[in-house]
């Protein structure tokens, strides 16, 4: 039985869709947020996911994917 302690990361990923008053619920919003590694207490802004993506390689080893999205999905 190995007695080594396992290495653990964590994130929080916090989405952000913000609505001027100036908006109606109809207007198309954009996306942005903030993940943060638990650890280190380090975070990062983000407006693409892939930025968050990048900040999470930095600590795992997560490998290449595509990232779809909703217009990329094929029907």
């Amino acid at each position: 039985m190995s007695t080594e302690t396992p290495r653990v990361e964590s994130f929080v990923i916090r989405f952000v869709r913000d609505t001027p008053e100036s908006q109606t619920p109809l207007t198309p919003r954009g996306w942005h947020g903030v993940v943060v590694h638990v650890q280190t207490n380090e975070e990062k802004s983000f407006v693409q996911f892939a930025d968050a993506i990048a900040f999470i390689k930095r600590y795992v080893p997560v490998g290449e994917f595509d990232i779809v999205g909703e217009d990329d999905k094929a029907e």
